[in-house]
């Protein structure tokens, strides 16, 4: 769950790099991210809209919600107006709160440990394991950290090696190659 709770996706624009972050940084960063979610969640009423509605200040708050949209698309991004990218990235991540919210019903007390991070400047790999809880666990998740800016965000995340960035793309494409292009009928 952890994994889901702190849901997905990928880089914005960076101007100039900044040096690179500390691994312990960027490792407090994932651990940050992960507590946050796990004691919204928890304080949230146990409805689906409640968990929701605790989910999405996480996300603004730690992911490159626009980033990550502009990446779902792919190339419709730039077939669609700015005003059109603004309210697909505002239903994105009412979608990736909901989606994810309802996933904390799964939480059994799992947690995150990290095992190791990649720092690559602009760009970071934490690598993590969730165990514990009630059930066997153990699951690998890899947290892609965009660091260019001022504070981390994390771009994607990787569980067992698969992308929900990724996912969520292959999804989104389908969809909006079954309605010609319309980003309506996708939102």
């Amino acid at each position: 769950f952890l994994a889901a709770a702190a849901a997905s996706l990928l880089w914005g624009a960076g101007a100039a790099v900044p040096p690179a972050r500390a691994a312990t940084d960027l490792a407090a960063f994932v651990n940050e991210v992960a507590d946050a979610s796990i004691t919204s969640l928890s304080k949230a009423d146990p409805t689906d809209p409640a968990r929701a509605a605790a989910l999405k200040p996480i996300l603004l708050k730690y992911f490159d919600m626009p980033g990550m949209s502009k990446h779902v698309l792919g190339a419709y991004w730039k077939k669609i107006s700015p005003d059109q990218q603004s309210a697909f990235t505002t239903a994105f991540t009412n979608y990736v709160a909901s989606v994810y919210g309802q996933r904390f019903k799964e939480y059994k007390g799992q947690k995150l440990e990290v095992k190791r991070v990649r720092d690559q400047g602009a760009s970071a790999t934490v690598f993590t394991a969730v165990a514990g809880g009630s059930e066997d666990a153990g699951a690998r998740v890899d947290w892609e950290i965009n660091s260019s800016g001022a504070t981390p965000l994390v771009a994607d995340i990787r569980v067992e090696g698969l992308s929900l960035a990724d996912t969520h793309r292959q999804e989104f494409t389908s969809v909006l190659s079954q309605h010609g292009g319309d980003i309506n009928a996708l939102m």
